[in-house]
């Protein structure tokens, strides 16, 4: 099973490319007011009171929240607009944002601030009428019941008293300065969103302007590298600042590091660089599987949801870019990557394969019966009824059983990739074993001086092809 202990979200997802394109906005804000700028004691915070805060000269000034939602109605953003509101009013000064994927639906005839304070109406009503049964009640006193709104009071209000949490949520609402007044959506280009297929865009145009601006080097090149660069340090702070969350200092990314960056010359395409690409990629085919409703749909109440898709994705998002790579070569069986290119092979990638095939197995199978091997870079599945089956996820979207015996006879990996899996998962239309066609059309003509079977046939005597369909109810009948 997967034990999840990865940061919900990294430098290759959508959150992690809004805090990025907002820092280069910060950055080309200040360089055009002053060129001599020094940013000296600028900073972001990633995942701390909310998704990055920005800091100006040591001084907190903003809060963001993120939201990449496929939903566009209030409902689904006022918790989290809630729970803003509280850190503002904790936080006297900094601004708030929301930055969501899609434009909020606002009730008929409210701004946005109206209709969060219509919201904390709501709990001071509710506490009005029943106080013992109350959101308030319930968030102070820690009940078993409380739901998620009570857990943000508590978080935020952690030693206050009921009458306190209401004389607060009461001030909020007669002072818009303590809280809602400094709360808006971030506007893109003049729209109160940013579709996840214009945020690369973005940046890529924000990191052309602030060299321009500093007159550094300005080719396509250099901000193509700039860019993968800038989303594997974000990434690689996420993970340090989700194993140090318990450390009181916070960890900063500070304005002189992006900066070191976008200085770097990125004439030579290291392999490192290459690896960096693919993984941006491989996440971005997440992002567009989720966002499309014939692959995947979330329920209306995601109260205690487990997304089997998402739990996978954390924790690849964990692994470095060379180690994600051999992850989905493991994925890969039936693709033979030369020694000498096979990063830059990612980009040949079977993003059909990825999309059609194993984010659907992800999104399908439960993520309780998924095993993640690290050390070997593997992730399978493991039947808990019959423990000695193990189905290893694949991008195999080719049906002929045939050709996938070739492709895997030709695959000089083969005993090290699918040590211990007797099942690939792959978009067939029935379940087949391997061992009749290895043997029947890749196999050459029994010699007199080779008596022995060699280990890489050896593997096809156990190996089966499984259907989506099929796997998913052997391993979630579970």
């Amino acid at each position: 099973m997967i034990h999840d202990a990865t940061p919900s979200w990294s430098g290759y997802n959508y959150q992690g490319k809004l805090a990025l394109h907002y820092v280069l906005c910060h950055i080309c804000d200040k360089l055009s007011a002053d060129p001599t700028y020094t940013f000296h004691g600028d900073s972001i915070v990633l995942e701390n009171n909310e998704d990055f805060e920005l800091f100006v000269g040591r001084e907190l000034v903003s809060f963001h929240q993120v939201k990449a939602y496929e939903k566009q109605s209030f409902s689904s953003y006022d918790e989290a607009l809630f729970g803003l509101a509280l850190n503002l009013f904790n936080q006297p000064g900094p601004l708030g944002y929301i930055h969501t994927w899609k434009v909020i639906n606002l009730p008929a005839g409210k701004s946005l601030q109206q209709a969060i304070a219509d919201f904390i109406a709501d709990l001071i009503n509710e506490h009005d009428a029943a106080p013992a049964s109350s959101t308030i009640f319930k968030a102070v006193n820690v009940t078993k019941d409380r739901n998620k709104t009570a857990k943000i009071i508590k978080q935020a209000f952690n030693d206050f008293t009921v009458e306190q949490v209401y004389d607060a949520l009461q001030s909020i609402l007669d002072d818009p300065q303590l809280a809602l007044g400094r709360i808006q959506s971030y506007m893109y280009s003049g729209v109160a969103c940013c579709s996840i297929d214009d945020i690369n865009d973005l940046i890529k145009s924000k990191l052309q302007e602030v060299l321009v601006i500093r007159g550094g080097v300005n080719t396509a090149k250099q901000i193509d590298s700039g860019f993968h660069h800038l989303l594997e340090m974000v990434d690689v702070y996420v993970t340090e600042r989700h194993l140090q969350k318990q450390v009181s200092d916070l960890l900063h990314i500070d304005i002189f590091d992006i900066l070191a960056i976008l200085d770097a010359d990125y004439e030579d395409v290291s392999s490192r660089y290459l690896a960096v690409k693919f993984k941006e990629r491989f996440f971005c085919l997440f992002d567009e599987f989720m966002n499309n409703p014939d692959y995947y749909s979330a329920p209306e109440n995601l109260e205690g949801f487990v997304c089997n898709l998402s739990q996978i994705r954390y924790a690849l998002l964990s692994a470095g870019p060379e180690k994600l790579f051999s992850y989905y070569k493991n994925f890969s069986p039936t693709v033979k990557f030369d020694l000498l290119t096979n990063i830059e092979q990612a980009f040949a990638v079977n993003e059909n394969g990825v999309t059609d095939v194993l984010l659907r197995i992800f999104n399908a199978i439960s993520c309780a019966s998924c095993e993640n091997d690290e050390s070997t870079n593997k992730l399978v599945y493991r039947s808990l009824a019959n423990p000695e089956n193990y189905y290893l996820p694949t991008t195999i979207n080719d049906r002929s059983p045939t050709n996938i015996a070739k492709k895997l006879k030709a695959n000089t990996r083969i005993v090290e990739d699918l040590y211990e899996v007797n099942h690939m998962i792959y978009d067939g239309p029935q379940r087949m074993s391997l061992s009749e066609q290895a043997t029947t059309h890749t196999t050459a003509p029994p010699s007199a001086n080779c008596s022995e079977e060699s280990p890489r046939d050896d593997y096809f005597s156990n190996l089966r092809l499984i259907p989506i369909q099929q796997a998913m109810d052997e391993i979630n009948a579970d």
